[in-house]
């Protein structure tokens, strides 16, 4: 029996902006700031500052605080999350990811389903559906380095629980909750340097100052990692997703960068909609006929380009989209994932 989740029910592309605000403002109010203070007391998260759990907590907050507030948004449907989490166990992840492999060098990225799961201590299920990266301030590394954070679904119902447990009433305790948590919850994080190609794994309660040369993450943030790497390049140019903007009304735009947040259009990451009629009729036998939409063969290569095609992309290539563009899509678990050179041209 797959263990209870705390509910999740995602926002709109055009809720995505006030939801990212809601969460930036929760991390300056008292509560933010005893909740990652214990965790910082307990030994809890992969990176943790040489200081006590107090100061260690401002400088935590205050660093992600100035991500997410200059992050540029994305909404990744559920269609397309299914997708990016069967092709990611098989990306092989060489890492030495670059500044030129993310769709934006400061970003909030929210799945509306879960891009990952882990049971927690208690038996209850952890879903993680949303991530946050950028640069910080808090680590030294010569090539310069990019901090990812991950974030879980706010368990209201168990955070009630305890509020009841203290002597509150049914009703009171319920408000202190929603008053007191954002819809969403620092989970964990990790550091990667640019081009690191080896993973030192997160120190235990004890706590140890991390190597700035290797990426620095847990065992579960390692693989949610690769997830997110298959995310960043599900949202570069390919024929299995394509990219709209939802733009923000003139009125909450300016009243957001008043508030010092970027307020840039949504990207929204969905299912693509164009027909290929070509590989469509190659790999459909005659008078056959489908009442679903589904990806064939997509695979991931590392791209020439750039100034005399010598850098190098992880793109996804050759996949298509089978089916009527207004049919219900379907994902199978075949995904084909290849990181291959591309093959040399003829002369």
């Amino acid at each position: 029996m797959t263990p209870e989740s705390a509910a999740w029910s995602p926002p709109t592309p055009r809720q995505l902006p006030a939801l990212r605000e809601h969460l930036a403002d929760h991390l300056m109010t008292w509560p933010a700031h005893l909740y990652v203070e214990e965790a910082l007391r307990q030994g809890r998260g992969t990176l943790r500052p040489i200081t006590g759990p107090k100061v260690g907590a401002s400088l935590l907050l205050e660093d992600e605080h100035r991500r997410l507030s200059g992050a540029q948004l994305f909404y990744v449907t559920a269609d397309i999350t299914r997708l990016v989490r069967q092709a990611a166990p098989s990306l092989r992840d060489k890492w030495d990811i670059q500044p030129y492999d993310l769709p934006a060098p400061t970003g909030f990225m929210l799945f509306a389903e879960p891009m990952a799961e882990y049971i927690r201590e208690d038996g209850k299920r952890i879903d993680i559906v949303a991530v946050s990266w950028g640069g910080t301030e808090l680590i030294t590394s010569d090539t310069g380095g990019l901090w990812v954070t991950f974030w879980s679904v706010t368990d209201f119902a168990a955070i009630t629980r305890l509020g009841r447990a203290a002597g509150a009433r049914a009703a009171e305790a319920e408000l202190l909750a929603r008053q007191q948590n954002a819809e969403l919850t620092w989970d964990n994080e990790l550091y990667m340097p640019w081009g690191s190609t080896s993973v030192t794994v997160a120190p235990g309660p004890t706590g140890l100052a991390i190597d700035p040369t290797n990426i620095a993450a847990a065992e579960t943030t390692i693989d949610w990692l690769q997830t997110v790497h298959a995310g960043w390049i599900f949202c570069t140019p390919n024929t299995l997703t394509e990219t709209s903007e939802e733009h923000l009304p003139r009125t909450q735009r300016v009243r957001a960068e008043r508030a010092g947040y970027r307020a840039s259009p949504v990207r929204v990451v969905s299912v693509s909609r164009k027909t290929t009629p070509v590989a469509a009729r190659s790999g459909e036998p005659s008078g056959r006929r489908v009442s679903v939409r589904f990806p064939v063969a997509p695979f991931i290569r590392r791209q020439a380009y750039g100034p005399g095609r010598r850098l190098r992309r992880l793109t996804p290539v050759a996949g298509h989209w089978r089916g009527p563009a207004d049919a219900p899509v379907q994902i199978t678990k075949k995904v084909n994932l290849v990181d291959a050179p591309p093959k040399p041209r003829s002369i």
